[in-house]
């Protein structure tokens, strides 16, 4: 009798494989690959961040060696290839300054507002925002320039972008508006803000308000 009872569950168990045998087996293989899919995608991710450092050591060097072309064609590399990575905005920041640095206004541009477009850090949007405000000043299109302050600018760099706004309306001859801007800027600054003697430089320079 044990016998035969224990011969009727091996042939219970016999029956359950075979007709549960290939959803078994594909349930250990999807946690097979989905641990080996894991680590494979850890692996790529400390790959690609080894890779963009390397490429942003490569983009220093250009950027020492003082060739804008070099430089900007350097941060393109490293904005293509890994354009999550914080090497890849830094990089497009300091290429849009050496480009605006040698009047390169059309790449610089480029370069600050794919900071804008791409950077996780608000903090870097903001001072890319401040900078492509400038360069499109320099190039006379205000509205752009004023557009670009206009948001997006995180309340830590609020005076340094209220400075710039001011400065872009005093260059259309917008007297009275560029005083309000620097005064509402100076007003917002903290009291430790290096920025407050240079704007209360300026709104003195303006005059009284009228």
């Amino acid at each position: 009798m044990y016998d035969l009872e224990e011969q009727e569950q091996i042939d219970a168990i016999k029956g359950w494989w075979q007709k549960n045998r290939l959803a078994l087996l594909a349930l250990i293989a999807a946690g097979v690959l989905g641990y080996g899919g894991m680590t494979g995608y850890k692996s790529w991710k400390a790959n690609r961040a080894d890779q963009a450092a390397a490429q942003y050591q490569t983009f220093q060097l250009s950027l020492a060696a003082g060739d804008p072309i070099k430089v900007h064609a350097a941060a393109q590399v490293i904005e293509a290839a890994s354009p999550s990575s914080p090497y890849a905005a830094r990089a497009a920041m300091a290429a849009g300054q050496a480009l605006a640095g040698a009047s390169k206004t059309a790449e610089s541009r480029v370069e600050y507002q794919w900071v804008i477009d791409h950077s996780s850090e608000v903090q870097l949007q903001s001072i890319a925002r401040i900078r492509l405000a400038g360069v499109l000043a320099d190039a006379q299109n205000y509205a752009d320039a004023l557009t670009t302050l206009g948001t997006g600018v995180d309340p830590a760099f609020a005076a340094l972008a209220g400075d710039r706004r001011g400065d872009i309306l005093l260059a259309q001859g917008k007297l009275v508006d560029a005083r309000a801007a620097y005064r509402s800027a100076l007003d917002g600054a903290a009291q430790n803000n290096p920025l407050r003697q240079v704007l209360q430089t300026k709104v003195d320079a303006l005059g009284a308000e009228k």
